[in-house]
């Protein structure tokens, strides 16, 4: 298929690719949230020419790849625009992906899909990946203002101040997040830039919560995020959980997305972590919105 090569993504590619995740979420799922703005987001955290590729037909871009993680294992993922399926995009896609990988010298590959898309797993499968986790995006559409959160006794909430917190906040959030599955360790300047350097870092949205001097919790939020409000990250610390820290964390993420106005609030989560964060969020009042399978094929060394 000499037209259908993937390219290196553009920056000005960005409305035809957010058309194709567009489409396909509707497709599967009813109306998308996803917007330009999202994708544009989520390409500033990447080298655009080395981690993004479009395939092009007839100069329209009909499909998208993306490598979110590059290590011991890549993090990948596409998409293809559904009135081009059934022309061998997506296996193209996921076959160069795969390759590179391998040439980069990844040990495995993560592939995730949509958990709708029956297509795209068969096809997965058909090339030898097996299914390893499911994570789901919950949301829920407030209706009145939330009540405020309920703190264990011997906690506090104050205002994140990137001067002052940043450095422990990032420690405390890599130690919370340590012990869950596949987690990927950041230094603190890929931190910053995927959060403080944001064009959406907003300080009045992320909670810190702490137990006399160490930070014990908090939330990493942002607002006009895949159609409302969005929590990033949502971690305590182990000597805290079990007290309730979690859900007053939530409740107060809540509260502030309805003072700024949002009504919709959305977080990715998981389905399968064992420290029954989905229980949580569903108690809560959230439901599923999308779901994505991850895909995993070991590759030679």
């Amino acid at each position: 298929m000499p037209n259908l090569e993937p390219a290196p993504a553009d920056t000005a590619d960005a409305a035809a690719v957010t058309e194709i995740v567009q489409a396909v979420e509707a497709s599967l799922y009813g109306p998308s949230t996803f917007s330009q703005d999202d994708l544009e987001g989520e390409w500033a955290k990447l080298d655009l020419e080395r981690d993004a590729r479009v395939v092009r037909e007839g100069g329209r871009v009909v499909g998208y790849g993306v490598v979110r993680e590059r290590g011991e294992r890549w993090e990948v993922e596409a998409y293809v625009h559904p009135d081009a399926h059934g022309r061998g995009i997506g296996r193209l896609i996921a076959a160069g992906l795969e390759a590179d990988a391998a040439r980069d010298g990844a040990r495995r590959i993560h592939n995730s899909v949509l958990e709708a898309d029956a297509a795209a797993r068969r096809l997965l499968e058909s090339l030898g990946y097996d299914s390893v986790r499911v994570f789901r995006e919950m949301r829920i559409a407030l209706a009145a203002p939330p009540p405020a959160p309920e703190w264990p006794d011997g906690l506090r909430v104050v205002p994140f101040d990137p001067d002052r917190d940043a450095h422990e906040f990032h420690v405390a959030q890599e130690e919370a997040f340590a012990d869950h599955w596949e987690y990927a360790p950041r230094d603190f300047g890929e931190w910053a830039k995927s959060h403080l350097e944001s064009e959406r870092f907003d300080p009045t949205l992320w909670c810190v919560v702490r137990a006399g001097n160490e930070i014990a919790a908090g939330t990493i939020c942002t607002g006009d995020t895949y159609g409302g409000g969005f929590v990033h990250a949502l971690f305590t610390r182990r000597p805290w959980r079990k007290q309730g820290v979690g859900a007053a964390l939530l409740g107060d993420a809540f509260v502030r997305f309805w003072e700024r106005g949002e009504r919709s609030v959305g977080l990715g989560v998981d389905a399968g972590n064992d420290t029954g964060a989905f229980r949580l969020y569903e108690r809560a009042g959230m439901t599923p919105a999308l779901g994505w399978v991850v895909y995993e094929k070991q590759l030679a060394g």
